[in-house]
């Protein structure tokens, strides 16, 4: 009588088995906290794209003269249209005594679906538009009394 010690049938064990399905679940969650990585990473730059395009526009309105220097936003206010979940709010600060050249400071902020605040700021010297507008069809002003002109024999000088 012979006794058998055991079958050498070729196959895996369980422990193998479990080793194998514990390590490809490991890999599916990381690549799944990657995934989700990536895409909160691309929501904030497109939410960065958004305010500093909105923000470019804001001041560019201010240097066209559709928005006055001498209104300003010092709180955070929605934009009227299809962006309402950003925010603006601009600051005028005057450069000279004249009221000629000022400095625009414009922000923009928006929240992203996760809770991150993405804030934009622009800021620039601009010419007061709606006081000190003009074309070239506009004739030339003339000068002051006693203010030398080219063709004067003092401009020389």
């Amino acid at each position: 009588m012979t006794l058998r010690t055991g079958s050498k049938r070729p196959g895996l064990t369980l422990l193998e088995v479990i080793v194998a399905v514990t390590i490809f679940f490991m890999s599916v969650v990381a690549i799944f906290h990657l995934m989700l990585l990536g895409t909160g990473s691309a929501e904030e730059v497109r939410m960065q794209t958004r305010t500093s395009l909105r923000c470019q526009s804001k001041l560019a309105e201010y240097i066209a003269g559709i928005e006055s220097v001498d209104n300003t936003n010092e709180s955070f206010v929605p934009f009227g249209d299809s962006d309402q979940d950003l925010q603006w709010k601009s600051k005028a600060s005057r450069m000279d005594e004249d009221g000629f050249c000022w400095q625009v400071e414009v922000w923009v902020k928006g929240q992203i679906v996760g809770g991150n605040l993405v804030e934009s700021y622009l800021c620039q010297y601009v010419i007061d538009a709606q006081k000190y507008r003009g074309t070239t069809f506009d004739p030339a002003p003339q000068p002051q009394e006693g203010t030398p002109t080219p063709d004067s024999p003092e401009a020389g000088k």
